[in-house]
């Protein structure tokens, strides 16, 4: 089953609190490049050592003539930790750097490794600013599959990194808080992407914010008798089983997960356990032409894979 929809597009106020964060250079050219190349919607900001500035907009590469050397990067490293790098330590190790409001810096550069582990990285040369948007009506097929079985369904949404699953598990709780009763849904966003635009809105959901995911999903099954949790991608063997147990508590589970294809999700190791004990009912496929601005879903019934 194949469903499209098109982007609401809305003002980028977004880019406007990441430039604050930066160099005021910086953010006096990137400012200029965007009115340049006439561009509404930036989704990524592409910073690197010694090379140029690049952007995603519309899910196309776009350069600039912005130049960076490696005292620069530098300097935006300082500037989005505002001077304290050791209080981002755990989160650089992991790959990123949060600079607040659901926006997130991947870094990347020289690794320290100990006993298969990292424990530091310097030398940072290359910083991706993903800009978080909410895209109305995104998650319209997801909360309608659901509704019409009574919320009684667990889904995992899947696709290739960047393609937009926080995006559509975001405006779901939107959808959810909008339901009359609401049903009664917990969100694990250890990574604070998933609920930024809601604080201080009236949304009827249990947040778990920064928590580690596989223990967040735990306290939220015993403590906040959910019907549904959501939360982003499973990617660790403890974050597996402790959606096992939840499941088996009769709680259902909304998550994405890494894959290009339904094939490609089911080989999977981590996930393989959850798909033998029917842990999901659906798995719905996003993807995304470059340059498009509509999403093409595909369903798939793990019932139906099963027969």
């Amino acid at each position: 089953m194949r469903y499209q929809m098109i982007f609401e597009k809305k003002l980028d106020e977004v880019l406007s609190y990441t430039l604050k964060k930066l160099p005021r250079w910086l953010g006096t050219s990137i400012t200029e490049a965007v009115e340049k190349n006439n561009l509404s919607c930036i989704n990524e900001i592409r910073l690197h050592s010694n090379s140029f500035v690049t952007f995603i907009a519309d899910s196309r590469n776009i350069k600039t003539d912005i130049t960076l050397t490696q005292n620069d990067i530098n300097e935006i490293i300082d500037m989005i930790c505002e001077g304290s790098l050791y209080a981002h330590f755990d989160t650089i190790k992991e790959g990123y750097i949060s600079i607040g409001k659901g926006i997130r810096a991947g870094i990347c550069g020289r690794a320290s490794v100990e006993n298969g582990s990292i424990c530091g990285v310097s030398e940072i040369t290359s910083i991706n600013i993903r800009l978080p948007k909410r895209i109305f009506h995104s998650a319209d097929y997801l909360f309608n599959l659901l509704k019409e079985n009574d919320f009684s369904n667990s889904v995992i949404l899947y696709s290739r990194p960047g393609v937009g699953k926080t995006t559509i598990l975001r405006e779901l709780i939107y959808k959810l808080s909008e339901e009359n009763p609401p049903p009664r849904h917990a969100v694990i966003d250890t990574r604070e992407e998933i609920t930024p635009f809601m604080r201080g809105e009236l949304i009827n959901s249990d947040i778990f914010i920064s928590y580690p995911k596989g223990i967040a999903i735990e306290i939220a099954t015993k403590s906040m008798t959910p019907e549904l949790i959501i939360c982003d991608e499973i990617s660790s063997e403890n974050e597996a089983i402790a959606v096992l147990k939840s499941s088996n508590s009769g709680v259902k589970l909304i998550a994405s997960a890494h894959a290009d294809s339904f094939e490609e999700l089911c080989s999977k190791e981590i996930l393989k356990e959850l798909f033998s004990h029917n842990v999901f009912d659906y798995a719905l496929g996003v993807k995304r032409n470059a340059g498009s601005k509509k999403y093409d879903f595909t369903l798939n019934s793990f019932h139906e894979a099963d027969k």
